[in-house]
């Protein structure tokens, strides 16, 4: 486990923003790009209005980090994941491309299972 002063700051404000439920305050760029097992969603507003239509399950995480690399505006993270509301539990692993302070784009790599998402 990595302690919160050696996470990088956005992806540190990535994932208190999830965990905290302040996703207007996610620190993404508007033509922000997230690809994951779900496929790839682009821009800012896209992303935000499908993680609206799913707030119940997205949201009421804990994310413990356990291990970051880093190369300049490169960020690799992997996580635990654990959903209270849910019970969902997984390890994550990101990879955070980030410019002018902002979160550019992000490939998320985890097991989905049989889950399915709306938007």
């Amino acid at each position: 486990m990595m302690a919160d002063d050696d996470i990088n700051p956005q992806v540190r404000r990535w994932l208190a923003c999830w965990q905290n439920g302040r996703l207007d305050e996610l620190p993404i760029a508007d033509d922000f790009q997230h690809t994951s097992p779900f496929g790839t969603i682009a821009d800012k507003a896209r992303y935000l209005s499908i993680v609206g239509k799913n707030q119940a399950d997205f949201l009421d995480n804990t994310f413990t980090v356990l291990v970051q690399l880093q190369q300049g505006d490169c960020v690799c993270v992997q996580f635990e994941q654990n959903n209270h509301s849910t019970g969902l539990q997984m390890v994550v692993c990101e990879w955070y491309q980030l410019q002018d302070g902002l979160i550019q784009s992000i490939q998320s790599f985890y097991n989905v299972g049989d889950a399915e998402i709306k938007g």
